[in-house]
Order: structure tokens, then C-alpha cells, then sequence
């Protein structure tokens, strides 16, 4: 009699990951981002110890170790370096939704969070007025924040879409080009070179200089001055547009600054010149975060309608 065909052995199900929970998540971006347990507790309403706790669960839930801590000192290991923009980007993500559940329930709106540099708004104004008017459905909130803090909130989820300089891009952040803006020197309608048509970098080698004091702006500008041997010693580094544009009016200054900063410049007092050899330009760019499988449609929209209004205006 013949033996029946043995059944194999049935494989073993593979074990499901478990979830790390937002108590956890927010523990670990809580001591992140103050480097203190003691502070982070405080910021949590925890005691230290439950702190702790929640800190080594995320860790055996990761399966890897997320900080380094003794007495002295308290540092991200180099995972925890790469899983802090993710849980601060799930946090945030986490925050937006459920506003977003309680304003579905009381007035309908969609919320849509949109950054843009200072010098940059007025190019956004415009088409996001157009594509409001075809969405009435969405609360629209607009920030104006400077480049570096524009390129975090982007990656920490805290903005959907954001209109800034394309330099240094972290790999999350996609970089769409839509304007080229060149830096140009601002002077006086009474200056020496104020009938020049454009000017070179070496023209500016003997003036008394205005720029910024920080910010993509800045640094290209002391740069291309240095290597052409501008006296920086007396260049006065300035926080704001007005400022530098009140000390070029009286003659005290030339300016250097990009041209979009210039835009609202209509006044007889000044004159705007292009800086030539070389050329020197910022790539302005809408700036999305690139997980675009889970990009929600709302933002696919208005990316999509910016960039052809951006493009074609």
C-alpha cells in the first residue's frame, strides 16, 4: 500500500513589524531637538524616567538604536540622524490631518500651507489668487520665512508647498525651476556709474558696499566681491531691503542685492544695474516634498497650476 504524498511543512508566517506610537515618536523629536532629556521632559509634561522609557521602546519597536546618551551628553546616532526628518514629517502629518478632520466637520475647509521667501511672494500672489478662486473649499495659509528655515519647514512637514532658493537641497525636497534671479547693484541716479547700462563686479572694487548680512543672497555676493577685490572691510551687512535701499538713496552706499528684492523699486532715487562677469544667479524653484505617492491630491493641484502660471507669467 503506498504511502500518501507528504504535505509540506506550512512556512512560518513572517512576523509583522510593530508600530511605533506617536507617544514614542514625539518623545524622540522632543530630545532631538533640545538635546536634554531633562528639557524634553519638561516640554512633554513627563517625568524623566518615563521619558526614558518611551525612548528605549521606540527603540527595540525600530530595532535600532536612536540616541546616545550618558551623563555628559545626549546625540543622535547616525539612524536616529536619518529617522528624525521622517518622524518630524509623520508628526506633522499626523497634527495636519486631524486639524484637517475637525474642519471637514465644522466648515468644510482644506487646508493648504504654502511658504514663500520674502523677496518672492509677489510672484505667488498672483497665481494663487486664480487658484484659490477655483478652490473656495481651502483655508489658505501663507508664510514668509527666509531660505534655510523654509527648506526645514518643508522637510519637517510643517508647509505643503514652498517657493525658494534651489541650493543645497536635502534628497527628500524635489526642486522644481520656474525664474532665474540675478543679483544687480542698486545706486544712487547721481552716482559715478549710474548712466552705465550694466556694470561689471570690478566696477564695484573702490565703492562703499550694502548687502546682506546672511542668506544665499549674501554669500554669493561676498564671494564674487572678494575675488574681485572689493574693500568687504567697509561693506555694511544689513538685515533688511529698506535699509539698504535708505542708504543708497542719500548716496552713502551701493547696494548689492538680488533682483528680485527690487521689484517694488519704483522711485527716480535709484537706479537698478545689471552685474555682468560674471553673471551670478540664484535658481528660484517650487519646492515639494518628493514621497510623491503619498503627495495628496490638493497639492499635486496646486503644485501643477503654480508651475504653468509660474512658467508662462
Amino acid at each position: 500500500m503506498s504511502k500518501p504524498p507528504s504535505t509540506p511543512p506550512a512556512a512560518e508566517p513572517t512576523p509583522a513589524h510593530r508600530t511605533p506610537t506617536l507617544r514614542q515618536l514625539r518623545s524622540f523629536q522632543a530630545v532631538a531637538r533640545a538635546m536634554s532629556f531633562r528639557q524634553a521632559a519638561e516640554a512633554l509634561s513627563l517625568t524623566q524616567p518615563a521619558l526614558s522609557a518611551s525612548i528605549r521602546e521606540l527603540e527595540t519597536v525600530l530595532g535600532a538604536p536612536v540616541l546616545e546618551r550618558s551623563t555628559h551628553h545626549v546625540r543622535l546616532t547616525p539612524q536616529g540622524a536619518l529617522l528624525l526628518p521622517q518622524v518630524e514629517r509623520l508628526i506633522n502629518g499626523y497634527e495636519q490631518g486631524v486639524d484637517g478632520l475637525f474642519r471637514t466637520l465644522h466648515d468644510g475647509k482644506r487646508v493648504l500651507r504654502v511658504a514663500a521667501l520674502p523677496s518672492a511672494m509677489h510672484l505667488l500672489a498672483e497665481p494663487l489668487r486664480q487658484w484659490l478662486a477655483q478652490h473656495p473649499d481651502v483655508d489658505l495659509r501663507l508664510y514668509d520665512p527666509l531660505n534655510d528655515d523654509l527648506l526645514a519647514a518643508l522637510q519637517r512637514g510643517e508647509v505643503d508647498l514652498a517657493l525658494g532658493v534651489a541650493l543645497d537641497l536635502p534628497p527628500q525636497i524635489e526642486a522644481i525651476a520656474v525664474a532665474q534671479d540675478d543679483l544687480v547693484a542698486v545706486l544712487p541716479m547721481g552716482h559715478r556709474l549710474a548712466h552705465r547700462a550694466r556694470l561689471t563686479w570690478q566696477d564695484l572694487a573702490g565703492e562703499r558696499l550694502a548687502l546682506f548680512a546672511r542668506g544665499s543672497t549674501y554669500e554669493l555676493a561676498m564671494a564674487t566681491l572678494r575675488q574681485h577685490g572689493a574693500d568687504l572691510a567697509r561693506a555694511d551687512q544689513l538685515l533688511y531691503s529698506e535699509s539698504l535701499y535708505s542708504l543708497v538713496r542719500c548716496g552713502l552706499a551701493v547696494g548689492v542685492i538680488s533682483r528680485l528684492y527690487t521689484h517694488s523699486l519704483h522711485e527716480d532715487a535709484v537706479k537698478v544695474c545689471p552685474l555682468q562677469a560674471p553673471v551670478i544667479s540664484r535658481k528660484v524653484a517650487l519646492m515639494v516634498h518628493a514621497a510623491k505617492e503619498t503627495r495628496p491630491p490638493l497639492v499635486q493641484d496646486c503644485l501643477a497650476f503654480l508651475t504653468q502660471a509660474l512658467r508662462t507669467g
